[in-house]
């Protein structure tokens, strides 16, 4: 049989292209017919659309497409008609895919069903872009989504049969990550004891490749309708998987994982997430982070697979393009990023280190997984606008302060602190006697700079999954006492030590401890050397490592953590007393921002109370999440800068004789 060709789509009718499975027992050949169908609100033709992970791209086999033809009343002439060699034709397809249509395919009847490797012509460029733009539409419109995890395992339906048992039972609130069992299920009255078999078939279950990929989570985030997910012959609700990852997020699994199978909980609760809070609060920086060690076979669908995650006030002028190059796609990010919403965050996505993609070094390269876990509520930059301009030849200037110079590296110090209660001791003994010494007042902030910022008071509600600041120092303190004597058994360890350590070794990892030449003490990213400038730019929350070069310009190391410039000090000085920034949940906007905290009163407050008065014809703008965050109009001018504070704009900074700079960055 001929190769089948694909019949060109109108897509200014707004065609796209349908399967019909055609029905058949599981193990007869796959036959399917193609239609191109007309998609729009007002026209939904009804179909499934499927979720899955194509697998090895080498690894295929053929299926038949029939023609398309209207039949008549003849049964005898029908047959007859289709099977004419003329009237069929094959096309390859990965075996991952061929699986799901014999799993999926209905004894009796037709299954219609959108899927990208059959639905769009993969050789077609122009039209694979067009139809990648046209995903979001194609998924939210879909009556449902199916997820194919693969076939059955030794040990997969052990699995399946666990997250039906935990999900059902578990009610789970994420605006406020409230995990709960229902009073009445028999998991609230005998609770949950997990076999080695059962913790096994979980983790094999979670190294699918189905959750390594990145398409997937914007397939599942689209749609509203239900959505299920088949493994082999059995099946679970998207719902109650994630209700049971989140339950054991919680539960003993956790506590007794190893680094692997908590890295798996973890991505597969960050998708859930995803896929609750898509559209509401998501910035292209955090969702280009929190998807960064998901696999994809095309560096550009780093950008492009998560487009329709973001909310209408964060999307970008971007349309699939892939006869650009990575470096041009990312690059185009920065600077959408910079001209639409006068941001640079994205600066500290990048890494001078592993870079594949040759662009300049403020293009973070996203086709690289650097393995560093993101600074929590960092606001170096507090809410000021970016102030930037590409130069030629791939220079981009920036404005904002020069703090310190690194003078020390000690990356001899940092390593991975096994769990055990002796190994663990002996590796803090090496680190507090280097660091520390004879000197305790030295422990606390080598406490904080540990954790980076990343512990339970420093979020509203509190997060029950990080340490609290004083478990780290209590902790600490015990390790120190005993490092001091001679013989003595290390400090009893308990659950809050262990997530002590986790935390550590999270945000260490890719890490290495510096110090500046006043003294004080951070974390950078690897490849910081002395001499290395540590920075606040203006629209950027992470302070910067820059590199200085000969010819006056810098190269961006990566973002660090001082913990003496999180909250804006480079700008407006040290906060009140007992002030602290933290980020608190709104659930009436399902969104977090960083306020203020007063200790002394426990009230949050949105304004800066290091800030003078606005300038003349500034105010601040009644809108829905006021309480939150504040938006600011000119009066006079007409501006609506929107969550800028002009009181941060660079005159304004100098006037209260702040030294700004241009960094010209390459």
């Amino acid at each position: 049989m001929a190769e089948y060709k694909y019949k060109p789509l109108n897509e200014a009718a707004g065609e796209i292209r349908l399967l019909e499975l055609l029905p058949g027992p599981f193990d007869a050949p796959i036959r399917i017919r193609i239609k191109n169908s007309v998609l729009s609100k007002d026209t939904v033709p009804q179909y499934e659309a499927l979720s899955y992970a194509w697998g090895d791209p080498s690894d295929r086999l053929n299926i038949t497409v029939q023609r398309t033809k209207v039949l008549g009343v003849n049964f005898a002439f029908t047959r007859r008609w289709f099977e004419q060699p003329r009237h069929r034709s094959t096309l390859s397809i990965s075996r991952n895919l061929f699986e799901a249509l014999r799993h999926i395919r209905q004894q009796r009847h037709d299954t219609v069903l959108w899927i990208d490797q059959i639905c769009v012509d993969q050789k077609n460029l122009e039209e694979r872009g067009n139809q990648v733009l046209r995903m979001p539409e194609i998924y939210s419109l879909a009556q449902g989504v199916t997820v194919w995890l693969g076939p059955e395992s030794e040990d997969s339906d052990i699995a399946m049969k666990t997250f039906n048992e935990i999900g059902p039972d578990v009610i789970m609130d994420w605006r406020i990550w409230d995990c709960r069992v229902n009073p009445s299920s028999s998991l609230h009255a005998h609770g949950l004891v997990l076999n080695s078999q059962q913790r096994l078939s979980i983790t094999n279950m979670l190294s699918r490749l189905w959750f390594k990929r990145l398409w997937v989570v914007q397939e599942i985030c689209l749609t509203r309708k239900p959505v299920s997910m088949i493994c082999g012959f059995k099946s679970m609700s998207l719902t109650d998987f994630s209700n049971a990852v989140c339950y054991l997020r919680r539960h003993d699994y956790w506590v007794d994982a190893t680094q692997k199978q908590r890295d798996l909980l973890v991505g597969a609760i960050k998708m859930a997430q995803l896929r609750m809070f898509a559209h509401s609060g998501c910035k292209m920086s955090s969702v280009l982070q929190d998807t960064r060690n998901r696999e994809c076979s095309d560096p550009r669908d780093r950008v492009y697979a998560v487009l329709s995650l973001l909310p209408p006030e964060e999307r970008l002028d971007i349309h699939p393009d892939y006869t650009a190059s990575a470096s041009s796609v990312f690059e185009r990010v920065v600077m959408q990023t910079l001209e639409r919403q006068a941001r640079l965050e994205v600066l500290s996505c990048c890494s001078i280190k592993d870079r594949v993609v040759g662009a300049p070094s403020w293009v973070p390269d996203w086709s690289v997984d650097p393995k560093i876990a993101a600074l929590s509520v960092p606001a170096a930059g507090l809410c000021a606008k970016a102030h930037a301009y590409s130069m030629s030849n791939g220079v981009l200037a920036v404005t904002g302060v020069s703090v310190t110079v690194v003078h020390e590296v000690k990356d001899d110090l940092l390593r991975k602190i096994p769990e055990g209660r002796t190994e663990s001791a002996e590796v803090f003994r090496q680190l507090l006697s280097s660091l520390v010494g004879k000197d305790v007042s030295k422990l606390q902030p080598l406490c904080v700079v540990l954790c980076a910022g990343f512990v339970s008071d420093k979020t509203i509600p509190f997060e029950s999954t990080r340490p609290s600041s004083a478990d780290v120092l209590d902790y600490l303190t015990r390790l120190y006492g005993w490092s001091l004597l001679e013989s003595a058994e290390p400090p009893e360890m308990s659950y809050s030590s262990l997530l002590v350590i986790r935390v550590i070794n999270m945000m260490t990892n890719g890490r290495s401890l510096i110090t500046t030449a006043d003294g004080r003490l951070g974390l950078a990213p690897k490849g910081t050397i002395p001499g290395d400038v540590v920075c606040v730019v203006l629209g950027c929350h992470s302070p910067l490592v820059l590199r200085p070069n000969n010819n006056l310009s810098h190269q961006v190391v990566g973002a660090c953590y001082i913990d003496s410039l999180m909250t804006g000090e480079a700008l407006l000085g040290e906060l009140p007393r007992n002030w602290m920034l933290v980020s608190k949940y709104y659930p009436e906007h399902n969104i977090s921002h960083y306020v203020l905290l007063d200790g002394d009163t426990g009230k949050t407050h949105v304004q800066d109370p290091r800030l003078g008065p606005l300038p003349a014809g500034w105010r601040i703008q009644n809108h829905k999440e006021e309480n939150a965050i504040s938006r600011y109009v000119n009066d006079i001018s007409g501006e609506d800068a929107g969550y800028r504070d002009p009181r941060l704009e660079p005159d304004a900074l100098k006037a209260c004789g702040v030294d700004i700079q241009e960094f010209r960055l390459v």
